[in-house]
């Protein structure tokens, strides 16, 4: 590859890496809190729509910017474990579908309580995406991220590969971002955007340094 291409992925992908968790964490620390109760949620909703609005707005926008971040992280694994890097990237990229249309409808949901302010349209519209069939629809999707994330960091698990820190930095947001999607606690996923982020730096400053793609290695 041409040494000057390779300098501008690394840089666009080094900089995808540090700008889509920082919106994605800047978003997520005025969240307002949640509740899987549709009538609770709304309620919370009906007092801070504004800031559930911006807060998904940030969310959406990090995670369309954080693309080429991916891209390069699931290359510099696929150039360590083939096998589990490709499928990595298969899997994040897809994940990025159902994130973004989730973090759309956040949007739409918040919108709808403060131009409408018609609490009992809102729980129906909640509920409804709450049901199997919409849901059941995003789930796979929603679970691609964190399995993709697991290969990814498995990619680098060798305790000599300089990448192993920040993966396993990133393992950790990961799970505590999966805890708040399953707890419905706020703080959880505020800590673990952070904790992506401060992964996402320490990937850049990696890229940045020539160390992305590993040796020529076996198909494993």
């Amino acid at each position: 590859m041409d040494s000057a291409l390779a300098r501008n992925r690394a840089a666009i992908g080094a900089a995808s890496l540090i700008v889509g968790p920082a919106l994605m964490s800047a978003g997520d620390l005025f969240h307002p809190s949640e509740s899987w109760a549709p009538a609770t949620q709304v309620a919370i909703l009906a007092d801070s729509a504004s800031h559930w609005y911006a807060a998904h707005l940030l969310l959406f926008v990090g995670i369309i910017l954080f693309i080429p971040g991916i891209l390069a992280l699931t290359e510099a694994a696929a150039s360590r474990r083939p096998v589990a890097g490709y499928a990595a990237r298969l899997l994040m990229i897809a994940s990025v579908g159902a994130l973004s249309a989730l973090f759309v409808f956040e949007m739409l949901l918040g919108q709808f309580v403060s131009q409408r302010s018609d609490q009992t349209a809102a729980v129906a519209l909640l509920e409804t995406v709450q049901s199997g069939a919409i849901s059941g629809a995003l789930l796979p999707g929603l679970l691609a991220f964190f399995i993709g994330t697991g290969l990814a960091v498995f990619s680098f698990a060798s305790k000599a590969d300089p990448y192993r820190w920040p993966a396993l930095v990133l393992a950790l947001g990961a799970i505590l971002i999966l805890g708040e999607i399953a707890l419905a606690e706020v703080l959880l996923s505020q800590i673990g955007n952070i904790l992506i982020l401060v992964a996402g730096i320490g990937f850049a400053r990696l890229l940045l340094q020539g160390r992305g793609v590993a040796s020529s290695s076996p198909l494993r």
